[in-house]
């Protein structure tokens, strides 16, 4: 944005707001307060609201249990879960989860925590690197896309190793950008390849290779070779490789796995004959996701990445060839790992919110409306703005399939709202103003951030939340006959109860089958929390008679039953 607005522009509002307009947009000081301000907002509010509301999916017990039994063991590092040893992750992320629920407490907020922190962290790294490498007006708009965006809004809140492996990506990448392109000390390498060992640290070699896949790509194609006869980068890769083999070597042998090179190419080309890999997954998986997972603002992507391309030959173009390098060389690397989730895509999340906060750059920066609106572009927002409308009205139905949730979730003021805005999207597409539009799609994104925060996390939580699940367990427990014990041997299915259960020690934990038959021996009758596997497993045996007495609906058929065992007569 080039701090000024047009004549026509100017013209067109009304003649009260011209002189208090025309001042605002001449100081960009003041413009640019408000946009920190409106970040700040919006970041407090996406990833530290409701952050009280029980967890959520399974991962956030499964992940809050490791770290809890980690503590109680007094071991940090040989991780166990229901008592048997676990080296699915190194132990890192739960050194955090340890530390902030040692320092705040073992309860939700303290769990989610550090991943918070860290989404405000790579929401502030974008902020400045696009401030840096392209313009306030850049900084602003990738910093919202960041904050805003679904995958990095439903799962960068969450007790997950993707939040922070997205920041120390992020902050690799921010701390080599300040040498490669910004001119600043050499020293920054050795933040970089900190932060690359830190993310190898959190979840395998993949936190390390990451970064260095983007940074050798733009050296090769740029023809820049600075950065490898750098003696601080040098430095810095040894610093981290002394530190990934420390960190390895205090491990026991079951996680050494994740430090070997040879397993890191393994997963990445482990692709079937058929060319789905071996989670079911085929490589175009990402593309499919990317409507979901980037909305709102996947409508504008094409757009974006059109624009960064028309920057050719891109040597002369180096800021642009970053951005696009960024984007294509961690998508890609995903499409051909051999295990695909939804979260991962959180690390191109922050390259995502550059290219098109250079998008907004150029349009805002450009005279008048930069030319007529692309066809394309028309035709994706008015699908974005239609979808809009469709979620106030029947967004409810799958929410309500998926989660249990029977009651109405969005205020009449909300839909009104959306449905508002979502018409002046496409007045601003069919009247050609898109200047407009794309300040109408911020504000969507915003509204989708306080929907998914304020609307839908408290309607999960009202429907099958399994913290009251477990309050109602206890309870049963305060009955004095017959006896209640916890029998869930194994992995469970419902990770977060389970959490809930075992962190408080209410319900006797009855590790194997032996242990139920002694259980009835000693009390006649007892009543058992369970899932449905290990009641058809008790109901199978010809000693014990079963009873269900209630059942506990989660979602995914996660149920918890209440099972009555009584010695046969």
């Amino acid at each position: 944005m080039n701090g000024r607005i047009s004549h026509q522009e100017r013209a067109s509002l009304p003649r009260e707001w011209r002189s208090w307009g025309t001042h605002l947009w001449e100081h960009p000081a003041a413009r640019r307060n408000g946009e920190i301000l409106l970040l700040t907002l919006v970041g407090a509010w996406a990833y530290f609201a409701n952050l009280h509301l029980s967890l959520l999916e399974g991962s956030e017990g499964l992940y809050a249990g490791i770290a809890g039994e980690m503590g109680r063991r007094g071991e940090f590092f040989d991780l166990t879960y229901q008592g048997a040893p676990y080296v699915n992750k190194p132990p890192f992320f739960f050194w955090l989860l340890n530390l902030s629920t040692s320092i705040w407490g073992d309860h939700e907020i303290a769990l989610r925590l550090p991943g918070s922190l860290a989404a405000v962290g790579t929401i502030m790294l974008t902020y400045v690197l696009g401030t840096r490498l392209i313009s306030p007006t850049a900084g602003f708009w990738a910093a919202l896309v960041v904050a805003t965006t679904h995958v990095f809004l439903w799962y960068g809140r969450r007790v997950l190793f993707d939040s922070t492996l997205t920041f120390f990506v992020t902050l690799a990448l921010y701390s080599w950008i300040h040498v490669q392109r910004l001119g600043r000390s050499s020293r920054w390498h050795l933040l970089a390849f900190l932060s690359m060992a830190l993310g190898a640290m959190l979840k395998e070699l993949h936190g390390f290779f990451l970064p260095l896949l983007v940074m050798t790509v733009y050296a090769v194609i740029q023809r820049d070779s600075r950065m490898f006869k750098d003696r601080f980068f040098w430095a810095g890769l040894v610093m981290a490789v002394a530190i990934m083999a420390g960190y390895a070597q205090l491990l026991g042998p079951g996680y050494q796995h994740h430090f070997q090179l040879d397993s890191a190419i393994r997963s990445v080309w482990n692709a079937a004959p058929s060319g789905s890999l071996h989670d079911g997954h085929p490589m175009y998986w990402y593309l499919g996701m990317m409507w979901a997972d980037f909305f709102p603002w996947c409508a504008l992507i094409p757009s974006a990445l059109l624009l960064l391309w028309t920057k050719r030959p891109f040597r002369s173009h180096p800021t642009e060839l970053l951005v696009l390098v960024w984007v294509l060389a961690l998508f890609m690397a995903f499409s051909l790992a051999g295990v695909k989730r939804e979260p991962y895509l959180m690390t191109i999340v922050p390259a995502i919110g550059l290219m098109i906060g250079y998008f907004y750059h150029h349009v805002f920066s450009s005279p008048g409306e930069a030319g007529p609106m692309p066809r394309l572009l028309k035709v994706l927002l008015v699908v974005l703005a239609v979808t809009y409308v469709a979620g106030m009205f029947l967004g409810a139905a799958p929410v309500r399939r998926r989660w249990l949730v029977s009651s109405a979730m969005v205020s009449p003021i909300f839909i009104v709202t959306t449905v508002s805005l979502s018409g002046l999207l496409m007045y601003a597409v069919f009247r050609s103003h898109l200047r407009l539009a794309l300040g109408m799609v911020g504000a969507l994104a915003i509204g989708y951030m306080v929907l998914v925060v304020s609307y839908v996390f408290p309607a999960i939580d009202q429907a099958f939340s399994p913290r009251k699940v477990t309050e109602e367990i206890k309870a049963l427990a305060a009955e004095t006959r017959p006896a209640l014990f916890l029998y869930i041997p194994g992995w469970p299915k419902n990770e977060d109860a389970v959490y809930y259960l075992k962190r408080d020690s209410v319900v006797p934990d009855l590790p194997n089958q032996e242990a139920v038959v002694e259980a009835v021996r000693k009390n006649g009758t007892i009543r058992v929390i369970t899932e449905e596997p290990h009641a058809i497993s008790l109901g199978g045996r010809a000693d014990l008679v079963t009873e269900r007495i209630r059942e506990f609906s989660q979602p995914g058929r996660k149920h918890l039953l209440l099972v009555v065992v009584r010695g046969q007569e």
